[in-house]
C-alpha cells in the first residue's frame, strides 16, 4: 500500500521541479520518489534470480542500479562540474561498501544471528575490488611529476576497464548457464517466460525511472546544500554520492532481512565493481566527447577513502561470514571518513585536484539559478 502512495511521489517531484518551488522540498520529494523504484527493482530482480540464478539476477540489479551515479555524472559533466564527479563516484564506492554492505550485515546478523556465503564464489570479486582500488592509486603515483599526462593515462586505464568489464559480464553469465537449465524443467513454459519478460520490463521502466528522478534529485541538491551551508566536497561525496548509492543500499536491506546473502554481495560489492569498470571510464569518455575534464586521477584524501573501503569489504569477504558487528564497524568507518569530509576545506582539496589535472582551475563553483 505504502508503495503505491510513494509512487505519486514521482511525478509529484517533476512539477515541483518545474514550477521551481523551494530545491529543498523538491530535494526531500524526489529522493522519497527513489524508494518505491528501488523496491520494484528488488522484487524484479528477486523473481528473476529463482529462473536465472542468484549472478544473473545480481548483475541485472547492480547494472541497473548504477544509472543515478551515471546520470549524475552526465548532468555534471554537461555543466563542466568534472570534480563533482569524482565525488560523487567517491560517495557512491564508500555508500557501496560501508553504508550498503554494513545496513544489510547489521539486519542480517539481527535477523540470523550469522551473516555467511561461500567464498569462494566471491572470490575473484575480492581481486577485482583491489584491481579497482589499483585504478585510483596509479594515476595519483603517476601523475607526480608528469601532472600533464593524467588525462592520457586516464583514457587508457578507461579503455582497459571496459574491456573487463566485458569479460566480467560474459564469465557470469556463461557461469550461470547450468543454473538455468537445472531450473528450466520445473518450470511452466509459457507462464514463467511472461512472468520473466515481465521482469525484465519492470527492471527496465524502474530503471529509466530512476534516471529521471535521479537527476531531479541532482539538480535540487546543489542549491539545497548551498542553503544548508554545507561545502562542495561535503555535499558531492556525502550528499551526492549518497543519492547516487542509496538504491544499492535499500536492495542491500532487502535482500538481508530475505537471507540471500549473495544477492547482497552481487548488489553492494557487484555494483562497486560495476561502477569502476563501466561507469567510472565512460565518464571519462563521456568528458571527452562534451571537451570537459574528466579523469580517473581523484584527490588524495578521494583515494584514501576509496582505498580504505575496499580493504575492509575484501576482509569480509575472505573471511566468509560477519556478524552484525561488523556491520557496524562498517557505518562507523562512514562516519568517520564523512566526519573528515565535512572539516576539510574546499580550498584543500581544489589544491590538490589542480595539481591532479595538471591546469590552473579556478576553485570550484556550483551554479544555483
Amino acid at each position: 500500500m505504502y508503495q503505491r502512495l510513494l509512487l505519486t511521489l514521482i511525478p509529484l517531484s517533476f512539477v515541483l521541479h518545474a514550477i521551481d518551488v523551494d530545491p529543498r522540498i523538491v530535494f526531500v520529494v524526489s529522493l522519497s520518489a527513489i524508494v518505491p523504484l528501488i523496491e520494484f527493482m528488488g522484487i524484479a530482480t528477486e523473481r528473476l534470480s529463482k529462473r536465472l540464478g542468484s549472478v544473473v539476477g545480481g548483475l541485472l540489479n547492480s547494472t541497473l542500479s548504477n544509472a543515478p551515479e551515471l546520470i549524475i555524472g552526465i548532468v555534471a559533466l554537461r555543466n563542466g562540474l568534472g570534480r563533482v564527479v569524482k565525488a560523487s563516484l567517491t560517495g557512491s564506492i564508500m555508500v557501496n561498501l560501508l553504508v550498503g554492505l554494513g545496513c544489510a550485515l547489521v539486519v542480517g546478523g539481527l535477523k540470523y544471528g550469522l551473516h555467511s556465503f561461500d567464498r569462494r564464489q566471491f572470490r575473484s570479486s575480492g581481486l577485482m575490488l583491489v584491481m579497482c582500488g589499483f585504478c585510483f592509486i596509479v594515476p595519483a603515483v603517476f601523475r607526480i611529476g608528469t601532472p600533464e599526462g593524467t588525462r592520457d593515462l586516464s583514457l587508457e586505464l578507461s579503455a582497459i576497464l571496459l574491456v573487463i568489464y566485458v569479460g566480467n559480464v560474459l564469465i557470469s553469465l556463461f557461469n550461470s548457464q547450468h543454473h538455468v537449465e537445472d531450473a528450466t524443467p520445473i518450470l511452466n513454459g509459457d507462464k514463467e517466460s511472461y512472468s520473466a519478460l515481465r521482469s525484465l520490463a519492470v527492471l527496465g521502466l524502474s530503471g529509466v525511472m530512476l534516471a529521471f528522478v535521479s537527476e531531479s534529485v541532482t539538480e535540487s541538491l546543489i542549491p539545497a546544500t548551498r542553503v544548508m551551508g554545507f561545502s562542495d566536497t561535503f555535499s558531492g561525496i556525502v550528499l551526492l554520492g549518497g543519492v547516487g548509492g542509496i538504491g544499492e543500499v535499500l536492495t542491500a536491506v532487502r535482500f538481508a532481512r530475505q537471507g540471500k546473502q549473495e544477492l547482497v554481495m552481487a548488489a553492494t560489492v557487484g555494483s562497486t565493481i560495476q561502477m569502476v569498470l563501466f561507469v567510472a571510464p565512460l565518464l571519462v569518455f563521456t568528458g571527452l566527447f562534451l571537451g570537459q575534464q574528466m579523469n580517473l586521477s581523484f584527490s588524495m584524501f578521494e583515494v584514501v577513502s576509496i582505498v580504505l573501503s575496499i580493504i575492509i569489504a575484501r576482509e569480509i569477504i575472505n573471511a566468509g561470514e560477519a556478524t552484525w558487528m561488523e556491520g557496524l564497524l562498517l557505518l562507523a568507518t562512514y562516519l568517520i571518513l564523512a566526519i573528515g569530509f565535512y572539516h576539510l576545506p574546499d580550498s584543500v582539496i581544489a589544491r590538490d585536484q589542480t595539481a591532479a589535472e595538471g591546469t590552473a582551475m579556478p576553485a570550484l563553483k556550483m551554479n544555483i539559478d
